[in-house]
């Protein structure tokens, strides 16, 4: 079985790409998977910030740190053909990086020609609700259009920022831009609104940047706030477990 590599993506800033990452990288270390996270953004490393996960940063700007330079793009490529070992590797895809780095990947046929020789690959594309959804949903229906025939495509229904409905109340699976991309996606994750308390709790342990393993042990964490966050990423598990495949490493490999 090929190792997998996934891709958390979206053109809108601020719609959970990272803690879909984050997700990721959870579930693959919950259940013993080797794992390793590459963080893009220019703008905010916030995946790298989590020292209980592995996560590499991959530098692609200019040394004035103002512009992002197309063929730095070139590096994350060989890294991920000449060193990545892990079984699961999620590259955490800036929004500031998102133009330079689809255009990279068309233009070049990374996908196609390169990268499926090695990797089972996915785009995973958060679709919020809220003053985010058609943003979010012509973000899918982008890379769905560009990468939809060589790529799974996830989508991940994220009822963080509110219910994932249009103006008349209809769903995600009743909207045209949905309808127009049916085809080609491949799975969809809902992710549901929490509870006051369990969000409450989430969001402590995202601002301390660590991993549940880490709140264990963490004093400042009560009991009820551990509980909460079991609950909330058990929950996210489950419905992972019903979209990926674990990737079984051939014991000739190890």
């Amino acid at each position: 079985m090929k190792k997998q590599l996934h891709f958390t993506i979206n053109q809108k800033g601020g719609c959970g790409k990272t803690h879909l990452s984050f997700l990721l990288l959870s579930w693959a270390k919950k259940k013993e998977i080797s794992s390793l996270g590459i963080d893009t953004d220019p703008n905010n490393s916030s995946l790298a910030d989590y020292q209980g996960l592995a996560v590499k940063t991959i530098d692609i700007m200019d040394e004035e740190g103002l512009e992002i330079l197309p063929q730095k793009w070139d590096k994350l490529i060989y890294y991920l053909l000449d060193d990545a070992q892990e079984d699961i590797t999620v590259i955490d895809v800036g929004a500031t990086a998102f133009a330079s780095l689809t255009a990279y990947l068309l233009t070049s046929n990374i996908f196609k020609e390169i990268l499926n020789e090695k990797f089972d690959l996915y785009l995973n594309i958060p679709i919020v609700g809220g003053e985010a959804l058609y943003d979010t949903l012509n973000g899918m229906n982008h890379l769905v259009n560009l990468f939809g025939k060589d790529t799974n495509i996830i989508l991940w229904k994220n009822e963080h920022f509110g219910k994932v409905v249009d103006e008349e109340g209809k769903g995600l699976e009743e909207l045209e831009l949905y309808l127009s991309s049916k085809e080609h996606i491949d799975g969809i994750i809902h992710i549901k609104k929490m509870t006051m308390l369990n969000e409450l709790a989430i969001e402590k342990m995202k601002k301390s940047k660590l991993t549940y393993a880490e709140v264990l042990l963490n004093p400042s964490f009560q009991l009820l706030e551990k509980t909460r966050i079991n609950m909330v990423l058990n929950s996210a598990f489950a419905a992972m477990d019903l979209i990926f495949q674990t990737p079984l490493v051939y014991e000739e490999e190890k």
